[in-house]
């Protein structure tokens, strides 16, 4: 391994970290004016339709793209570049392939899925949106994963920073307008295309889910922009050459080959999270409506719909922290391949760091959720949907507290995709999946619990995930990995934090002001006991 290869990730995961939080940061400020429109119970439409493209997305975009860069890593450091420039070809006809499988298989699935699964048959209009900008998240996902693969993540950062910008102004436009136009047609002739509608309630239970649908557009539209992007950077940035046919032939088989090992997989994951968000929203379906209905201070026709969009909401902030953890995995692919192929002895150093980067950064976000959650809800929510700050801040405040393996687990994933090891990550989320079942089935059953037994569903299953992987990790690279330092004493820094600022806290009135600076001072102390206890070294050797 070269000596700077360690520099490179860092430099690299930190172009990704800083686009991931610009992204999230976008999305947040994006749904906040979106919820305005659309409510909780609009929010639970969109919801839906994510929670049903994400395992396709996943298969489609977990497997085949850290493939092609675990390919393009390994012969770049081999210096063979033909090999590289045929994978780049045969990779845009097998992405294509795969972009229309994942449409076709939105369309087939949207009305069963809408109808029998999440009970909410007015969500598949979103559904129907969001289609198909699987085509072309594929289309994108050729260019960003050959550019990682030479450790370049500026494709992937601005791609998705243009994807984040287009989906806010877009989805914003299309929800403003669809909002506007079918409300003065209620409002002007009591009917919305010809349906008669007797009361404003019964309006807008027939508006919000086509406004979603308007806004969900917004998320294709990025998409598309991302992808044209992602390929102009490409044909400027990187070479391209002529390849025999039987090149690229062999190409296309080897990444299908290599990919098969992570299909397997990715399916299993793909399964276990869609399974995990299907069985919350089914069991929570099981809980006595009146009782909901009470807890939740509700007064409308979904209360089911309305409690899941309340969730979404919090999920919002909550997945911002494995979010921006999972950069750190995506540039682990390259550099842990590149290592791992070298045979260096720095291997375990590197990796050492990833995981313990990984564990630092979830600490550091969850102190944030766990302390600040109802003024985090409150500077978006309070003077919008004020019972979304109610009823929305003691569900982010335990996902806070438990979030470290749900961050911590994509980084071993990652780390497992790139050495090979795809395969053994698969009995890892058969067990999750069965525990997150088993525990929501006990937990969101029940009425006075409801969605709150997710938060500990998740920290259970995705506990699984992170110890399994670490110990095959382990037993098949000889790997040493300091459980001390990577998380024992990142948790230890940030369990003190957490009780000076929680202490702190009782002295603090809310405003806007007060709250960023008392998250300054927060990640401030957590950052100062990492350094006294060495955890974090101010001129920590990069080689």
């Amino acid at each position: 391994m070269k000596r700077n290869l360690k520099q490179r990730y860092i430099s690299s995961a930190f172009i990704l970290l800083v686009s991931t939080v610009i992204v999230k940061i976008i999305s947040a400020v994006y749904k906040i004016p979106l919820t305005m429109y659309i409510g909780a119970e609009g929010r639970g439409y969109f919801s839906i339709a994510y929670n049903l493209c994400l395992p396709i997305h996943a298969l489609t975009m977990g497997a085949f793209p850290i493939a092609l860069t675990k390919l393009i890593s390994s012969y770049n450091a081999k210096g063979d570049m033909n090999k590289v420039y045929a994978l780049k070809i045969a990779s845009k006809r097998l992405f294509f392939i795969i972009g229309i499988i994942g449409l076709a298989v939105m369309l087939v699935v949207s009305k069963p899925y809408t109808v029998l699964i999440s009970s909410s048959p007015k969500s598949i209009y979103t559904v129907l949106a969001l289609a198909p900008s699987v085509l072309f998240s594929c289309l994108c996902a050729v260019h960003r994963s050959y550019a990682e693969g030479f450790l370049d993540m500026k494709a992937t950062a601005i791609s998705q920073l243009l994807e984040a910008l287009s989906k806010m102004i877009f989805g914003l436009l299309f929800a403003r307008l669809t909002m506007s136009y079918l409300y003065e047609c209620y409002y002007l002739n009591s009917s919305i295309f010809g349906i008669t509608l007797n009361s404003e309630k019964e309006a807008l239970s027939f508006i919000y889910p086509l406004t979603s649908a308007s806004a969900m557009l917004g998320v294709t539209f990025g998409s598309i922009i991302a992808w044209l992007f992602a390929w102009v950077y490409d044909s400027i940035r990187f070479e391209s050459k002529r390849v025999d046919r039987a090149d690229v032939k062999n190409a296309y088989n080897e990444l299908l080959s290599f990919s098969a090992m992570l299909v397997g997989a990715t399916v299993i994951q793909s399964i276990s999270n869609f399974v995990d968000t299907s069985g919350i929203q089914y069991f929570l379906s099981l809980c006595d409506e009146n009782v909901l209905k009470t807890a939740y201070s509700y007064n409308g026709n979904d209360i089911y719909t309305y409690v899941f969009g309340v969730y979404a909401t919090v999920l919002d902030f909550k997945n911002l922290v494995p979010s921006i953890v999972m950069a750190l995995g995506v540039t682990a692919v390259p550099a842990i391949s590149s290592a791992y192929e070298n045979s260096s002895e720095r291997f375990s150093s590197l990796l050492s760091s990833i995981i313990k980067y990984s564990v630092i950064l979830s600490v550091m976000g969850g102190l944030i959720l766990s302390l600040f959650y109802e003024e985090i809800l409150s500077v978006f929510y309070l003077n919008s949907n004020a019972d979304i700050v109610d009823n929305g801040s003691k569900i982010l405040e335990y996902m806070g507290i438990l979030i470290l393996p749900c961050s911590v687990a994509t980084t071993t994933v990652y780390v497992c995709n790139a050495l090979g090891l795809a395969k053994n990550t698969i009995m890892p989320f058969i067990i999750s999946m069965l525990s997150r079942v088993v525990l929501n089935f006990i937990l969101v059953t029940n009425s006075d619990i409801n969605i709150l037994g997710s938060a500990v569903s998740n920290f259970v299953g995705f506990l699984v995930i992170v110890a399994l992987n670490l110990i095959t990790i382990r037993k098949k690279t000889n790997a040493k990995i300091s459980i001390i330092k990577a998380f024992f004493a990142p948790v230890l820094c940030g369990t003190l934090t957490y009780f000076i600022m929680n202490y702190a806290k009782k002295y603090v009135e809310f405003s806007l002001i007060k709250f960023i600076f008392s998250v300054l001072i927060c990640v401030m102390i957590y950052l100062i006991l990492l350094i006294l206890t060495k955890t974090l070294k101010i001129k920590e050797k990069l080689a």
